[in-house]
C-alpha cells in the first residue's frame, strides 16, 4: 500500500502534530512505501535524508507554501501512484476534496482539538473559521476521520459527520527511546517532579505552584521542574517569587528532544494539570503526548481531566485525574504520591507496561492501517 502523509506541522519543528506525523509515517514504513509531504524548513536535507521514508517539502515561504499544497497534492498522487492520502489536519484535506473529482484517492484526517474549534482570537483563526462549509465538506468526502482522543471525537461529531466513519486513534509513544532509568537517585532526600509542556495558561502550571504552597504545610518540598517555554513564563517566575518556592522550582527552559529522555528517567512523578479556559478555544488538550512519555519512563502520573487527556492516562492505574481548576485536589494527589512509595512505583510500572504492549507507535498505527483497510 503506498500512503501519502500530509501535513503543516512535521519535524524539525516542535509540537504534538509534528511528533505524530513523524512517527506514524515512521512506523508506516515499515510495511508500506511512505511519501511525506511537509512544510518547507532551513538545512532539512540531512534529517529528512535520515528518515526511512521520503519528504517532499514545500517552499519555506507561508504564501507560497500554501499554493504549493494545492499544487504538490495531486502532482505526488499521480507521480508515485499513491493509494491512500492521510491528512494530519483538515485544512489540508481541503486540497482532496478540491480534486477528488478528477483524483478519487479515498483519504482520510486527522483530528487533534483546537484545530478543529472555531473562535476569532487571531487572523488565522478567523480564517479558518470562514472555511466552515469547506471543512465539513472535506470531512464529509474523507473515508474515515481519526480523532486522537474521544473528547476529539464529540468534536467531530458535533459537526455531523456520520459515527460509523469516525474511528479514535490516539498518540503513540517511542518505549525504546523513553524508558526507566537503569539507576536513579533521589537527591538530598528531595523528589522531583516534572512537567514538560509549552507555558500556556492552559497547562495548568500556576495550579501546580498553588498545589506546591499546600504540600509546604504539610513538610513536603519536592523540587520542581518546568521544561518548556512560553508566553506564561514572566507570571509564573513572579508567581514562584511571591508564593516563597524559589528554592523548589527550576525553569528549565527549552530542552532538545534528544536530552527528554534523560530528563523523565530523572525524575520521580510527572504533573501536567491542563485545563479548559472560557472563552479560549484554541486552549485545549486534545491528548497530551508528554503522559505517555512520562508513563514510558516508568514515572506516576498526575493529570488535569480535561479534553482528551482521559485517553492519555489510565486513572488508578498509570496515574491519578484530578480537577485541574482545584489545587487543593492537585496536592492530594500529589501527597499520595510522594508518600505512597509503593502506589508510586506501581502506577509507573504499569504506565510502562501499557506504553509497550498498546501504546507504542507500532501499536498506533496497526490500528490505524486496520481502520483504514476497514474504511476502503
Amino acid at each position: 500500500m503506498k500512503f501519502l502523509i500530509v501535513g503543516t506541522d512535521f519535524p524539525p519543528s516542535s509540537g504534538g502534530i509534528s511528533t505524530y506525523a513523524k512517527e506514524i509515517a515512521g512506523a508506516l514504513a515499515k510495511t508500506c512505501q511512505v511519501t511525506v509531504l511537509a512544510p518547507g524548513a532551513l538545512k532539512t536535507v540531512a534529517f529528512d535524508q535520515a528518515l526511512p521514508f521520503r519528504v517532499i517539502r514545500t517552499p519555506p515561504i507561508p504564501m507560497l507554501r500554501t499554493i504549493a499544497f494545492f499544487i504538490y497534492i495531486p502532482w505526488i498522487i499521480k507521480k508515485y501512484h499513491i493509494d491512500i492520502v492521510h491528512h494530519t489536519v483538515w485544512t489540508t484535506a481541503l486540497v482532496n476534496h478540491i480534486w477528488y473529482s478528477l483524483m478519487p484517492v479515498p483519504y482520510f484526517v486527522s483530528v487533534h482539538a483546537s484545530e478543529i474549534l472555531d473562535d476569532t482570537l487571531t487572523l488565522r483563526r478567523r480564517l479558518k473559521g470562514y472555511l466552515k462549509r469547506w471543512r465539513r465538506a472535506a470531512l464529509s468526502k474523507a473515508r474515515g476521520i481519526f480523532p486522537v482522543s474521544h473528547y476529539s471525537a464529540g468534536l467531530v461529531t458535533a459537526l455531523g459527520i456520520k459515527k460509523n466513519r469516525i474511528c479514535v486513534i490516539t498518540n503513540g509513544v517511542n518505549p525504546r527511546r523513553f524508558k526507566p532509568a537503569a539507576t536513579h537517585k533521589i537527591e538530598d532526600g528531595q523528589k522531583s517532579l516534572l512537567t514538560v509542556a509549552r507555558l500556556d495558561l492552559h497547562k495548568g502550571h500556576d495550579r501546580i505552584l498553588e498545589a506546591l504552597v499546600i504540600l509546604k504545610e504539610h513538610n513536603l518540598t519536592p523540587r520542581y521542574i518546568i521544561v518548556g517555554e512560553g508566553e506564561q513564563e514572566i507570571r509564573l517566575r513572579r508567581m514562584v517569587q511571591n508564593l516563597g518556592l524559589e528554592r523548589q522550582v527550576i525553569f528549565a527552559g527549552f530542552i532538545p528532544d534528544s536530552q527528554l529522555p534523560e530528563i523523565y528517567a530523572n525524575s520521580d512523578i510527572f504533573v501536567m494539570a491542563s485545563r479548559e479556559i472560557p472563552g479560549r478555544l484554541d486552549l485545549v488538550e486534545g491528548f497530551g503526548i508528554s503522559f505517555l512519555e512520562a508513563s514510558a519512563s516508568g514515572l506516576p502520573v498526575v493529570a488535569g481531566r480535561s479534553g482528551g487527556v482521559p485517553d492519555a492516562i489510565r486513572d488508578g492505574e498509570t496515574g491519578l485525574l484530578v480537577n485541574p481548576n482545584e489545587p487543593q485536589d492537585v496536592a492530594r494527589a500529589l501527597h499520595l504520591l510522594l508518600t505512597d512509595n509503593d502506589l508510586a512505583r506501581k502506577l509507573g510500572n504499569e504506565g510502562r507496561k501499557w506504553a509497550e504492549t498498546q501504546m507504542s507507535w507500532e501499536c498506533v498505527t496497526e490500528r490505524l492501517l486496520n481502520a483504514v483497510r476497514r474504511l476502503v
